[in-house]
């Protein structure tokens, strides 16, 4: 998955613009979600390449739309994290504030930012 995320964010145009460990980041997030996903209804996108470009990369596309370095956002509704998770993983100078109306959802986000690493969610 680490690779087709590679490759995608050069596709976009975004290599050298996200830091370095990014693809190795949303790889993990995508391994933690179908993890998750056997046991919690996150995803009906269940495989790794799937995951990688239908939720990873989509996400990764809409830093072609504007420029978040610097900036607060609110993923309101996030279900399983998309596009915050991905959104913060790639620009580590935005705050993201993910909002659900599922406590467990938002605990799992809560855990799974943390084992990410990712401060600014």
């Amino acid at each position: 998955m680490e690779e087709l995320i590679r490759a995608g964010l050069g596709e976009l145009g975004l290599a050298g613009r996200v830091p370095d460990n990014a693809p190795a980041l949303l790889a993990r997030y995508g391994e933690m979600l179908l993890e998750k996903n056997q046991v919690m209804n996150l995803t009906a996108i269940t495989q790794p390449q799937d995951v990688a470009t239908l939720h990873m990369l989509d996400c990764a596309a809409l830093l072609g739309c504007a420029d978040f370095a610097g900036k607060t956002l609110i993923d309101v509704g996030t279900g399983a994290g998309f596009p915050g998770v991905p959104l913060a993983a790639l620009v580590p100078s935005l705050t993201v504030t993910l909002l659900d109306a599922l406590n467990k959802r938002v605990d799992w986000l809560g855990d799974t930012c943390k084992a990410l690493g990712l401060d600014n969610a």
